[in-house]
């Protein structure tokens, strides 16, 4: 078959990905190997310019699905001519003995799937002597040092993919991974840190700063950052660990909670840390600590305060209003009142899960920014009055944010079906609020 002669290499070992791996992965390994070989980067160099071609075909046929569709029922079927005993070498490519840094990083790969770490320990450091700056197979090393233990070996091979880059985030990983092994729980937090700040969304560093957090008895830090690795986990289909690390969120929440945490006041304000100032990543630790009653308390004190600050808005802005300022006061609760019925409307027809006091709490968190929004507007000038505009803006997308993290979050929905969700309650709770407070008003 004219196409079988293309496979003459398996193309996940080229780019060193498992053959499970997804389009994002295999982007991210032959953007790094492309850095490596490019013939740009190494002129005059044949080697490296031939390594690169069969780095632009394994990504060719690999970033296409039909392609890879074809080359892995190509693989999968068994190949009798291959040699397979006493043959190590020739089953990692195809030739008798590895020659190049890739030849030995590819042997390297295969011996770290059947588990012989020391080996390929042995692959990865020869890979190394022949390309001092080969990245990939210094973090390989790296890895299997660390599930042998030799934490000593990962820090200096983490110094050394630092010195050569110092952006790549999973040297901070290991660091930090090594640090914390040896004892060492603050420098292993600002490992995992630096680790974060280079890719924000690596669940793992996420995970284990949490759990470094909770071994230097910072409970919140450390349910924000377990919260934020069980939805990155979510994001990358990992529903094993994604439970997993969602179960330790909880769990850590019931067990830290102190009865000083059950004060009202400590409540709001921790919320507000947690939930107002970063709703995509606080909202989750912020539900999860309170208990439901908890939750119908604080979500009442934000809807409270919410209708205050709408009144105290009213009359900065100078509008002059004949009924009693408790009217108004009771005018202002309707859209807090709106999100709590549309959410359990909602919710009831497409979720089933949940209860009064969730939605309670996500009306008023949802509902605060808008409130903070009307307080700005009360004291800007007439002169100035055009600012008016992106501030209302600004607070109902912030108000937008927040009820779709709830509902992605707290709910555990999906994210088209939280959009969705978000959008209807929006558009439902302008209308009611509008038809409501137009009544009142007249």
């Amino acid at each position: 078959m004219a196409r079988a002669e293309n496979y003459k290499e398996n193309y996940y070992l080229i780019l060193g990905v498992a053959q499970n791996a997804s389009l994002k992965e295999i982007k991210q390994a032959f953007r790094r190997l492309a850095r490596e070989y490019h013939p740009d980067l190494n002129p005059d160099n044949p080697v490296a310019a031939e390594k690169f071609k069969q780095i632009s075909q394994a990504y060719d046929v690999l970033s296409d699905a039909t392609k890879r569709g074809r080359f892995d029922r190509h693989i999968s079927q068994p190949h009798p001519q291959t040699p397979r005993k006493n043959n190590q070498h020739q089953s990692y490519s195809g030739t008798t003995s590895p020659k190049t840094p890739l030849d030995y990083y590819n042997r390297g790969l295969l011996r770290t799937q059947t588990k012989e770490y020391r080996q390929a320990v042995d692959d990865y450091t020869q890979a190394i002597k022949l390309n001092p700056r080969f990245v990939d197979a210094y973090l390989k090393r790296c890895e299997m040092r660390y599930k042998l233990g030799d934490n000593q070996g990962v820090l200096n091979d983490c110094h050394e993919v630092l010195n050569i880059d110092p952006t790549v985030a999973k040297a901070y990983y290991y660091q930090g991974r090594a640090r914390y092994s040896l004892g060492y729980i603050d420098p292993a937090i600002e490992s995992y840190t630096s680790a974060i700040a280079r890719d924000q969304k690596h669940p793992q560093a996420h995970y284990y700063r949490g759990i470094a957090y909770k071994e230097s008895q910072n409970t919140l830090s450390a349910v924000s950052d377990l919260a934020q690795a069980a939805q990155l986990f979510r994001q990358q289909n990992n529903y094993d660990a994604y439970r997993r690390t969602q179960k330790t969120v909880n769990e850590l929440s019931k067990k830290e909670r102190m009865p000083r945490h059950d004060s009202l006041a400590y409540n709001f304000l921790t919320t507000i840390s947690l939930s107002l100032l970063n709703p995509s990543g606080g909202l989750l630790p912020a539900f999860s600590r309170l208990e439901e009653n908890q939750l119908i308390q604080v979500g009442s004190i934000y809807g409270l305060l919410s209708s205050l600050c709408f009144v105290c808005s009213y009359y900065m802005i100078g509008i002059l209003f004949a009924s009693p300022v408790w009217q108004l006061f009771l005018i202002a609760l309707i859209p807090f009142f709106c999100l709590i019925l549309t959410g359990s409307i909602l919710r009831g027809l497409w979720h089933h899960r949940g209860s009064l006091a969730t939605d309670i709490f996500l009306a008023g968190v949802a509902i605060a920014p808008l409130a903070f929004a009307a307080i700005f507007i009360g004291f800007v000038p007439i002169s100035t009055f055009s600012i008016v505009i992106p501030l209302i803006f600004g607070g109902c997308s912030y108000s937008a944010l927040t009820l779709q993290a709830g509902y992605l979050q707290v709910l555990n929905i999906t994210e088209a079906k939280a959009a969705l969700m978000t959008g209807m309650m929006l558009i439902l709770n302008s209308c009611i609020s509008f038809l409501l407070i137009s009544s009142f008003a007249v």
